[in-house]
This record gives C-alpha cells, sequence and structure tokens, in this order.
C-alpha cells in the first residue's frame, strides 16, 4: 500500500519507455494484482476458527475501498487526474491477486506445499 501510495503522490511517475495505449492499466492491474495477493495471504495465515469467505470479502473490500481512496488522493497531486477506468483496472488485478492466492492455497494444502516459501 505504501508502494502504490508513493507512486500515486508523484506528478510523473516512473514508466518504462512503451508505446502502448492504455499501458498504464496494466500497471495498475499488477500493482492491484500484487496488494491483494499479499493481503489474502495475510487473512489466510490467520490460525482462527473464521468463515472461509472472511478473507475473500475482507481482501476485495480493503481493495477496492484502497483503489477509489488512492484515484480520490489524485486530485490533489499536481498533474494527476483520478479516472474510473483506473478503479477499475486496480478492482480487477485486486480480483485476480485475490483468487490467484485462493487457488495457490488451496494447491498447497492439497499437495502439502511449504507454504512457508511465499
Amino acid at each position: 500500500m505504501g508502494l502504490i501510495f508513493v507512486l500515486s503522490s508523484l506528478s510523473h511517475p516512473p514508466s518504462p519507455d512503451v508505446n502502448w495505449e492504455g499501458i498504464d492499466k496494466l500497471f495498475h492491474f499488477l500493482a492491484y494484482a500484487g496488494l491483494s495477493f499479499w493481503v489474502m495471504r495475510a487473512f489466510l495465515s490467520i490460525n482462527q476458527n473464521i468463515s472461509r469467505h472472511l478473507p475473500w470479502v475482507a481482501t476485495i473490500l480493503i481493495v477496492i475501498l484502497y483503489a477509489a481512496s488512492d484515484e480520490w488522493h489524485q486530485l490533489y497531486v499536481e498533474s494527476r487526474i483520478p479516472d474510473i477506468i483506473d478503479w477499475i483496472a486496480d478492482c480487477l488485478g485486486g480480483l485476480f491477486g485475490t483468487f490467484t492466492m485462493y487457488i495457490w492455497h488451496k494447491l498447497s494444502k492439497r499437495f502439502k506445499i511449504n507454504r512457508s516459501i511465499i
């Protein structure tokens, strides 16, 4: 979250020199996929008897709300403009990261993979 906040605070965040329209949407997707992957991992690592849906719901809500706050934050950054399409890319990335960690968690339990490596 801190890295996303810092990059979002920059008037001109670093970006590779790629001539692809909409590449920033891919960066949004990847950043929030990574964020949700680790948030979901944190929730799954809690050794409590909780609802199996709670990690999903909590992760997705956190990511969606953080993405919205990030776009709102850009209102106050020079030469940055909040964009609903960026928020949608953030949310889709968040769903992807959450689902990816869920699958990793299920496979590691099934095949008894050492989950401490991630």
